[in-house]
């Protein structure tokens, strides 16, 4: 019996999964991301325990898998002791708790992040500031990504795609930052970092890169990635400097983002009646500073409801434009299972 790859795809909303079956089209199973903890803006947090029996439930019902790759939400962290138990829950990307401090260090672009209120790097200061008997416990600085690859090899290492929102890399000289934690490794290539029951897992990945990648996007093109948050992208071959975060892409190239625009989560919260009118002018403004492109793309699961909205949207913008509402995270891991198994 062929051996399958196991892709989960963790995001904010939902946790996807499916086997890659070498069919066109992937049966998708889905689960809702447990619920944050009963706690007072602006703290975010969810039960990490609940986030591991979910992807252990998952992995453990899936039958003849010889592979596992995964795209994990980003911008979270855990910090544990020196044994490695965990002394904080999944502080999640939606935590702004950095906002409450004053930031005393400088984020480079080259770090690939700008300095906000929900960097890991700042929140953990912030931890610092807030939580001292906390902070001095913290030995070993997990992503959520990596969380998850430790938990199921005992290696703390994930790709740079989920490392480097953490705001401790710099993603051009290939270098941790020095710190007092003890970091996730992080591979430029999506490779093997362990085994869990005999089955291969590979470095988790960035879920915004992985959707990129999955909606087949060109380098002509602005892509408006549409989740629970929203971005707008465009692919580099090259490392840029500009108003915006140049994040590391797969196959050594460049994902140049716009951060914090109107997603999901904004758009069905919005109580104002000039949605259309807001919209619009946050996605132009957000093109004005990135490197030109002669057309956009839209994917992420917000198209699935907002299509007509985006629709208007799209058109008083003036760009050419074309939806792609079926591709998500879980299709740009089964294009890097093809790429780094040699399963084509």
């Amino acid at each position: 019996m062929k051996m399958k790859n196991l892709l989960i795809d963790i995001g904010s909303t939902n946790i996807k999964w499916t086997t890659d079956d070498n069919t066109s089209e992937l049966k998708v199973c889905k689960t809702a991301f447990p619920k944050s903890k009963q706690l007072p803006p602006p703290y975010f947090e969810v039960q990490l325990e609940k986030i591991i029996y979910i992807i252990d439930d998952i992995i453990n019902n899936s039958k003849n898998i010889k592979n596992i790759f995964i795209s994990t939400q980003m911008h979270g962290y855990v910090l544990a002791d020196q044994d490695y138990n965990p002394i904080t829950d999944y502080i999640s990307w939606q935590d702004e708790r950095a906002a409450l401090i004053e930031f005393p260090y400088i984020i480079t672009k080259e770090q690939g992040v700008d300095l906000k209120p929900n960097l890991p790097r700042a929140s953990v200061f912030a931890l610092s500031q807030l939580n001292p008997e906390k902070y001095q416990k913290a030995y070993e600085f997990f992503t959520l990504g990596s969380y998850i690859a430790y938990y199921l090899t005992n290696n703390n290492a994930t790709h740079i795609t989920d490392a480097a929102p953490s705001g401790f890399y710099n993603v051009v000289t290939r270098q941790a930052e020095k710190t007092q934690f003890r970091l996730p490794v992080a591979s430029y290539d999506v490779e093997i970092v362990g085994r869990y029951k005999g089955i291969n897992v590979f470095s988790p990945v960035g879920d915004q890169q992985a959707a990129i990648l999955g909606c087949g996007a060109q380098t002509d093109t602005y892509i408006l990635n549409l989740g629970t948050a929203g971005q707008l992208c465009a692919i580099s071959d090259t490392f840029i400097k500009g108003d915006f975060e140049s994040r590391p892409y797969f196959f050594d190239k460049t994902l140049c983002t716009v951060t914090r625009l109107m997603g999901g989560k904004v758009i069905q919260n919005y109580q104002g009646q000039d949605l259309e009118d807001k919209l619009t002018q946050n996605y132009l403004n957000a093109i004005k500073k990135l490197p030109k492109k002669a057309k956009i793309l839209v994917t992420g699961g917000v198209v699935n409801y907002q299509k007509q909205l985006l629709t208007e949207v799209l058109k008083n913008i003036g760009l050419p434009y074309t939806f792609n509402e079926t591709a998500d995270a879980l299709n740009g891991l089964k294009i890097l299972a093809e790429e780094y198994t040699n399963e084509k």
